[in-house]
């Protein structure tokens, strides 16, 4: 359905057990993208009945998008609403999905009632710096990165995009077997960027860090040991500050967990969303 030029989703037949998936704000994750795909099939499997929806400027939303985190946690509260849920909801973010998610808890701590991160950190470009990220240049795919990079800068096209993402997404993977690279039609060289934002920019401008002591909800930390998007350390900070956190490291996977190693993550969120809050920290 589109409320208000905002596309919103519910996706499943959970019954009284909805839960938030917050699409990327870039616009690489929402339904008919695979990442995301993957996450709402795994939430599904378990019962549960999935809201989500399509950021301004995206998808089928018709709304124009104004970008920032404000804009993301806006859209939430009319996406839950619109989807008909008035009480607190289990949530789920990967990526920079995560990182709005953390965005949305932080204003809306009484909406929130379990919070699942999935390869994510806490912003204010950590996760640029890390040991083992992409980004960072003593990384080996750095090289080719910053090529790619530049030449996406350059011609901010469909094609420079979908080739930039292509290089991300088979480094994202301990098995590149698993990767499925969007292919790069000749066309799609003198077709407009199909992304919304700049993400990596704005991200560097918004820090939780030092909130995250204020997050209440028991919170699942997900995280590939090989991540090099969000590295095992962005986790691993996310996991120390928030107080009722745990984290679980997946050892052959690298940004996608739920996809290299589906059924140990389907289980280890299973069992969290069945449990009841206050049961302690735990870090493995």
């Amino acid at each position: 359905m589109v409320v208000d030029g905002l596309a919103v989703y519910s996706l499943g037949h959970g019954g009284d057990e909805p839960v938030l998936l917050m699409p990327g704000p870039h616009r690489f994750q929402r339904p008919g993208l695979r990442s995301a795909d993957a996450l709402i099939s795994g939430l599904v499997g378990l019962e549960r009945t999935v809201v989500t929806f399509d950021p301004p400027g995206s998808g089928h939303s018709t709304r124009p998008a104004s970008l920032g985190m404000t804009e993301m946690v806006e859209c939430t509260v009319q996406a839950l609403a619109a989807a008909g849920v008035d009480g607190p909801i289990d949530a789920v973010g990967h990526s920079m999905g995560g990182m709005a998610m953390l965005a949305y808890t932080l204003q809306h701590p009484d909406r929130v009632r379990r919070l699942v991160l999935v390869g994510t950190g806490r912003g204010g470009g950590t996760y640029l710096r890390a040991p083992g990220a992409l980004w960072n240049r003593h990384h080996p795919g750095f090289p080719g990165l910053a090529l790619l990079g530049s030449v996406h800068l350059a011609l901010g096209r469909l094609g420079s995009e979908r080739a930039l993402n292509n290089y991300i997404e088979r480094r994202s993977f301990v098995d590149r077997t698993h990767s499925r690279p969007t292919p790069v039609h000749a066309g799609d060289w003198l077709r407009p960027r199909a992304g919304r934002a700049d993400w990596h920019r704005i991200a560097r401008t918004l820090d939780y860090g030092p909130r995250l002591a204020e997050v209440a909800a028991p919170t699942l930390v997900l995280c590939g040991r090989l991540d090099p998007q969000f590295p095992l350390a962005c986790s691993v900070e996310l996991a120390t500050g928030i107080p009722d956190a745990h984290l679980v490291v997946f050892e052959r996977s690298g940004h996608y967990p739920f996809i290299e190693e589906s059924a140990m993550f389907w289980a280890t969120v299973a069992a969290f969303l069945a449990r009841q809050s206050g049961e302690g920290k735990h870090v493995r």
